[in-house]
C-alpha cells in the first residue's frame, strides 16, 4: 500500500506545507501527498504540487473550502485557521480504505514513517500523540484529570473505522453542543467527543518541543501522571534518539523559522527551507516572547529535577493568567 500523507492548508501556510513536503519525500520516496485545500488559488495550490511532483512523489488536490465555510458561518472559532477542522473530512474525502496519516505544515519529517501505517490501534479509527497540556487547562475545558489530552498535529487515521464510528458527526456534534470552553477547537473536540476512540502515538512520532526540555518524570508530572502520558521512559528514550517527525507546535524554544529561535532543529531547517527553494521562509524575524525566555534559561541554568518542577509552576501561574482556574 502506497504510503499517502495528508497535509491541510490555506494561503498563510501553503510555503510550510511545502517544507514539510519536501523533508517528508526526502525519506520516504515516492509517497502520495494529498493536499486539503481552504480557499487556494491554483497558484498557492501549485506551491505545494509543484515541490511534490520534482520531489518524485504523488500529488492530489482535495478542496475542502465548502466544508470549511459552513463551519465559519455558523460561527464556529478557527483559532489560528479555519484550515484546522479540514482534518475532520480525510475519511468522508478519500473515498479508499486502509490507513492514511496526517501532518500538520509546522512539522519536518526526520526519517522513514511506513512504520506508522503498522501501529497496533486495536480497532480505534485514530492514533494520537500526546501533549504536554497541564492538569489545569483540561479542568477549564472540562476535562477530568486523569484523561489524556491529545496532539492532533500527527494523525494516523483508519478510514474504514472513523466511518464506521462517525467520528466526523460526533466532532460536530460536540463543536455544535459543547460540553466546555474551545480554546484549541478541534484538539478540544477531539478529545471531548471520540476520547475512548483514540489509539496512542509514541513520542518519535509526534516529537515536540517539550521533549527536548523535560525529563519524562517532568513530562509525567505536566500532564498529570502516567495514566496521562500513554508512553513508556523507554519510549520518551528512544524518541530523543531516533524521532522520526518534529512537530514545532507554540511557541517553546521559538519556532525554527523565525531567526531568534533557540530549538536545536533551527539549522536543520533552515537547510530544508532551501531545499524546497524557500531560504528566506527560515529567516523571518520575531522575537521570543518573556515567558520563553525564561523557560530557555531556566533549562540552561537548573538541575533537570529542578527546571521540571518550576516550568510546571509557570504553566500553571500561565493558565491562571488567561483563564483564570
Amino acid at each position: 500500500m502506497k504510503l499517502t500523507v495528508v497535509y491541510a492548508s490555506d494561503v498563510n501556510y501553503a510555503k510550510l506545507t511545502a517544507i514539510s513536503a519536501v523533508s517528508l519525500l526526502k525519506h520516504n520516496p515516492g509517497a502520495r501527498v494529498v493536499l486539503l485545500g481552504y480557499n487556494l488559488e491554483k497558484e498557492t495550490q501549485d506551491i505545494v504540487r509543484s515541490r511534490v511532483e520534482s520531489h518524485g512523489g504523488e500529488f492530489l488536490y482535495l478542496d475542502v473550502s465548502g466544508e470549511i465555510e459552513k463551519l465559519k458561518d455558523r460561527g464556529y472559532c478557527g483559532y489560528t485557521s479555519y484550515a484546522a477542522y479540514a482534518r475532520i473530512f480525510i475519511p468522508d474525502l478519500l473515498h479508499e480504505e486502509g490507513k492514511v496519516i496526517y501532518l500538520d505544515g509546522d512539522t519536518l519529517v526526520n526519517g522513514s514513517i511506513s512504520e506508522m501505517l503498522d501501529i497496533q490501534m486495536d480497532g480505534k479509527p485514530v492514533a494520537f500523540g500526546t501533549d504536554c497540556t497541564p492538569v489545569s487547562y483540561k479542568l477549564f475545558i472540562k476535562v477530568t484529570k486523569n484523561q489524556p489530552y491529545y496532539n492532533s498535529g500527527v494523525m494516523v487515521i483508519d478510514l474504514v473505522q472513523w466511518r464506521k464510528r462517525h467520528c466526523t458527526e460526533r466532532f460536530l456534534d460536540e463543536l455544535e453542543h459543547p460540553h466546555g470552553p474551545l480554546v484549541l477547537p478541534d484538539q478540544d473536540v477531539f478529545v471531548r467527543s471520540i476520547h475512548e476512540e483514540i489509539a496512542p502515538l509514541g513520542p518519535k512520532w509526534n516529537f515536540i518541543p517539550h521533549y527536548y526540555l523535560f525529563s519524562y518524570e517532568g513530562v509525567r508530572r505536566v500532564v498529570g501522571g502516567e495514566k496521562c502520558i500513554l508512553f513508556s521512559k523507554q519510549d520518551y528514550m528512544e524518541a530523543q534518539r531516533d524521532p522520526r517527525i518534529f512537530h514545532f507546535l507554540g511557541h517553546t524554544l521559538g519556532r525554527p523559522w523565525y531567526t531568534s529561535s533557540k530549538h536545536p532543529m533551527r539549522e536543520a531547517y533552515r537547510q530544508a527551507a532551501a531545499e524546497a527553494g524557500f531560504p528566506e521562509f527560515a529567516e523571518q524575524t520575531r522575537p521570543m516572547s518573556f515567558d520563553y525566555k525564561v523557560q530557555y534559561w531556566l533549562h540552561k541554568l537548573l538541575p533537570q529535577f529542578m527546571f521540571d518542577i518550576a516550568c510546571n509552576v509557570l504553566y500553571r501561574i500561565n493558565i491562571w493568567k488567561n483563564y483564570h482556574v
